[in-house]
């Protein structure tokens, strides 16, 4: 396949590092330093993976001119000067493994929705001081037609990331998935970046675990307005945080804090990573969206909409 990834960071490096490796023609759309450094080095993955591959990097849009499959992969508030460098171009068909649930739309806007794939990321990675990248967790990257259904083409992309190294299956209810995920991510995300503090530590501590199962189960609580049914997101108990007693569902959020513990004890979130990094919050698009989703349906999300206020504080002073 030929396959273009937009954006060098942890998990376009992993999709990227992983496709070239397979011998799958991937090119890598790249940024200053982060480009010049692949250049030189290579994508260098550790953690879940050990490998160094050779990869196709350009940093000019204006050079490509067609592929099989675009996959993006950018912030969320980068994502309509991104998709505008890449307008040109002729893809077969596109999508993103973005957080949040506006993705769709934005590349339907650009390429057409008979074009357009759902996914949703299960996996997670870290760019490390030195420019490798840290692989740590590898939950799936799964595809889907919109709003429903599997075809070749989502099996084909499935299949060529399964073989890679990357976990991956075309699914039939990807929309559910990403809302679920969503939902999920929602929480963790507010708490972790809260709270500065590695997944499992929050997600093992019961205040920070209560506080967590409230937002998830608000976010969901949008999806239900729309009529979107929630399931478990990988390995993550989307289910048990939403269906149960409040009691059920923070033993469930404590015992996945366990198996992060053990399994993936580095993995902190993406927006956390971020902040570290002095770059702004991946928040608007996301929590933002959510509670604007949730005033427009009339869905009360109390302590989604106190979190957003409290990371809109922060993105403010960065």
């Amino acid at each position: 396949m030929k396959i273009v990834v937009l954006g060098a960071g942890a998990l376009g490096s992993i999709i990227a590092g992983h496709l070239a490796k397979a011998g799958e023609g991937v090119t890598l759309l790249a940024r200053g330093e982060r480009a010049a450094y692949l250049k030189k080095n290579g994508i260098t993955i550790t953690g879940l993976a050990g490998f160094n591959t050779p990869c196709a990097i350009t940093t000019d849009p204006r050079q490509l001119y067609e592929a099989d499959a675009l996959i993006v992969t950018v912030k969320t508030y980068d994502m309509e000067a991104a998709l505008s460098s890449v307008a040109h171009a002729k893809f077969s068909y596109v999508t993103s493994v973005q957080n949040g649930v506006m993705a769709n739309e934005q590349l339907a806007s650009v390429f057409g929705s008979a074009n357009t794939i759902g996914a949703s990321a299960g996996f997670s990675g870290e760019v490390l001081p030195g420019g490798e990248v840290r692989f740590t967790a590898n939950g799936g990257f799964d595809v889907g037609e919109l709003p429903k259904g599997s075809s070749q083409r989502t099996r084909e992309l499935s299949d060529a990331l399964q073989k890679s190294g990357v976990n991956s299956k075309a699914i039939d209810d990807v929309l559910s998935l990403q809302w679920s995920k969503f939902a999920m991510w929602v929480g963790f995300t507010a708490i972790g970046v809260l709270t500065r503090l590695e997944t499992y530590k929050f997600a093992s501590d019961p205040g920070c675990a209560l506080t967590c199962v409230r937002i998830v189960r608000e976010a969901a609580s949008i999806a239900a307005k729309m009529d979107i049914p929630i399931q478990d997101s990988g390995p993550i108990p989307v289910k048990a945080m939403v269906d149960g007693s409040e009691e059920e569902a923070v033993s469930a959020t404590m015992g996945l804090g366990t198996r992060f513990e053990t399994q993936a004890p580095q993995h902190r979130m993406s927006v956390l990573q971020g902040l570290e990094q002095g770059r702004r919050l991946e928040i608007d698009e996301t929590l933002g969206f959510a509670v604007a989703e949730a005033r427009r349906l009339s869905v009360p999300t109390p302590t989604l909409e106190l979190c957003y206020g409290l990371l809109g504080g922060i993105n403010r002073y960065l």
